[in-house]
Parts: structure tokens; sequence; C-alpha cells
């Protein structure tokens, strides 16, 4: 189910994509990308410099977003002043359309695949309802390493030469905070399974 609604918003990311062009379909992607790993590796460090955007269970997932959207907005002010709105590239009208297809199909499983992660980020991911559907399983086995390896490809390039599994490890912290909290929970809330027995005489 999850893996089929990526599918159809990258199809309708694609198809935004054909609209557009190849030349403003690829400094979309691009912007995405960096957004991305903004996102993914900034995370940590302002949660904990500022332990008030941490200091709850939504914590990573509303600095997520946060630094996401807020890359991305800058990234496309800068790209439309500088490139999209000062000049445009054409090409032959079958790579056109063809290419911005395929990146507008990349971009779509990017945003697809960040918006899942933001959402495992949360203990809301693990409602016995979101699991039926595969959540947690689903977009850690795909759609975060999709994510990941586009993350890896970037650290490649600015990190350290231990990068190849960068992405995944940042992820993974990011993640176990909700999977921990899911766990707790039933036990705070007086959980009759998780209650000390005692013994009585008779």
């Amino acid at each position: 189910m999850v893996f089929w609604a990526g599918i159809l918003a990258a199809a309708l990311v694609a198809w935004f994509a054909v609209r557009i062009g190849f030349y403003e379909t690829w400094i979309m992607l691009f912007n995405l990308v960096i957004s991305a790993y903004l996102s993914i590796f900034l995370t940590p460090v302002i949660t904990a410099v500022v332990p008030a955007a941490g200091s709850t269970a939504y914590g990573n997932a509303l600095t997520l977003i946060a630094i996401a959207l807020g890359a991305f907005l800058i990234l496309h002010g800068l790209s439309f002043s500088f490139l999209t709105g000062q000049f445009r590239v054409s090409f032959p009208q079958v790579f056109d359309r063809v290419g911005s297809g395929l990146l507008g199909f990349l971009a779509g499983l990017l945003i697809w695949g960040f918006a899942a992660l933001v959402i495992c980020a949360t203990p809301i991911s693990q409602n016995s309802f979101l699991r039926g559907l595969g959540l947690p399983s689903t977009v850690e086995d795909t759609n975060v390493a999709y994510v990941a390896w586009w993350c890896n490809a970037v650290n490649t390039m600015v990190g350290t030469n231990d990068s190849e599994r960068a992405a995944q490890e940042a992820i993974r912290q990011l993640l176990e905070p909700a999977k921990e909290e899911s766990v707790q929970k039933p036990i705070e809330q007086g959980d009759p399974a998780s209650a000390p027995r005692t013994l009585s005489n008779h």
C-alpha cells in the first residue's frame, strides 16, 4: 500500500515536471536533494544544541520539516533569482519531455520518501492501523533507503571518507526515539501486563 502510494505520488510529480521542462525540473530535484541532506544531518545537531527542539516525541519530525522546508524555500528563491527566473534553457522536445518526466519521477519518490521518513520519526507510525498498512517496515526497507542513497551521494562529495552508510546511520538515530516512545508508552499508561505482580496470602 505504502509502496504504491509512493509510485502514484512520483507519477503526479513527473506529470508536473513534464509541464515545467527539464531545466526547471533538474534544479527542483537538486534543491530537494540538498534540502533533505541538510535536514537529516542538521536535525541531530539542532536538537542537541537546542534541547527544546527535541524535548517532545515529535521534536525530530518537526525539526526535519522545518529545516527541509526552510532550506528548499531559500534554494528555490536563489534558483529563481539567478537561474530559472533569468533565462530559459531549451532542449529537443523528446529529450525535454522524457528527461523531465524521469527527473520528476525521481523527485516525486524523494518527496514521498522524506514525508514517510518524517511520519516514521513520530510515535504515531507505531499505530496498529499504520503498521497494518506496512508503513514502518516498508518505509524503512524502501523509502528510507532511497532517501539515504541521495544523501550518501551528496555526502561522498562533501563528507569524510567514512560516508558510505552515514545517511543510514543518521536516519536510524532519528527513528530510534519514536520506537522507544512507542515501547515505553504502555508502561507509562499503566499497562496491566507491565505492572508488577504481588503475591497474595491465602
